[in-house]
Formats: C-alpha cells, sequence, structure tokens
C-alpha cells in the first residue's frame, strides 16, 4: 500500500509544482488615455469570460479574456461605443457572455418564473404562520365563566340538576 502512496504523492506534488510554475496570460497594458482607459473597464465589468463559468473579464486572467481587453481598447480608440463592443462580443461568443441578462424573450419567461416562485414561497409562509397563530390563539381561549358550573355541580352531587326535579 506504501509502495503506491509515495509515487502517487510525488506525481501530485510534481503536477502542482507545474501549475504553480506555469505563465498566466499577458497583461493588457493600459489605454494611453485614461478616459478611454475607464470606459474599457466598465465594458469589462459588463462581460463574462466565454471560457470560464460566471467570471468577470476584468477579474479573469485567461488568455482569451486578455485578447478581449485588447479589443475592447483598440474598438474605443477607434472610436466604437460601449454597446457596440457589447453587441459585437455577444455576437461573437452569443448572449452568455454579458454579465447581465436582458429582461426579453426567454430570459423575461426566466425572471417570469423566479419572481413567481418566491411570491408562492411567500405566499405560503404567511400562510402557515396566520394558520399557526390561529391555532395558537384558539386553543389558549378561556371558557366563560359560570354557564356550565351549577349544572356540574349539581350532576356531581348527584342531584341531577334542575332538569330532573321537573
Amino acid at each position: 500500500m506504501r509502495r503506491t502512496l509515495t509515487p502517487l504523492l510525488a506525481l501530485a506534488l510534481l503536477a502542482g509544482a507545474l501549475v504553480e510554475v506555469s505563465p498566466t496570460a499577458a497583461q493588457v497594458p493600459p489605454a494611453s488615455d485614461p478616459r478611454i482607459e475607464a470606459q474599457a473597464q466598465a465594458i469589462e465589468r459588463q462581460l463574462l469570460c466565454p471560457i470560464c463559468t460566471n467570471e468577470r473579464l476584468d477579474v479573469c486572467g485567461t488568455a482569451i479574456c486578455a485578447d478581449m481587453k485588447q479589443i475592447i481598447r483598440e474598438r474605443l480608440a477607434a472610436g466604437s461605443t460601449s454597446d457596440d463592443i457589447i453587441l459585437y462580443f455577444e455576437q461573437r461568443y452569443g448572449a452568455r457572455v454579458r454579465a447581465k441578462l436582458s429582461r426579453e424573450g426567454f430570459n423575461l419567461v426566466l425572471f417570469g418564473w423566479v419572481g413567481a416562485s418566491l411570491l408562492l414561497v411567500a405566499a405560503g409562509g404567511g400562510w402557515f404562520l396566520l394558520s399557526a397563530r390561529r391555532s395558537k390563539t384558539r386553543a389558549h381561549a378561556p371558557a366563560p365563566a359560570g354557564v356550565d358550573d351549577a349544572w356540574l355541580d349539581a350532576q356531581i352531587a348527584g342531584d341531577g340538576g334542575p332538569e330532573a326535579h321537573a
């Protein structure tokens, strides 16, 4: 058993060291104009990496994201608007590259299902709390005093009460 674990452990350590040493994606140099750089960073926050799951472009370090960042800066320098650039990447990679889903088409149905589900859960919780509160107040409601006490006392005494004498 020990003979098998030692080579596996060494292999795992070697693989971990190689991953740690591997070069990362080249960093994109900032644009010379600070206004263009600010616009580029705003666009990067609105886009997702097409490879990674739910990782925004501004924090992703993959090579494709570095290329996308460079394209953003080049298009801004050429005079493209933010919407044009976002539309370009959406046409190239699909709607999944948008960090914020548009509320139209299937996405509208998706938002409707989520909203309706939350409303249903809230209504069910309210109904449960209301019914629990009602049953609690019914269980602890005191019986009216003195209504049946005379009859009960007569029954216990064996007298039979006023109906027995009639």
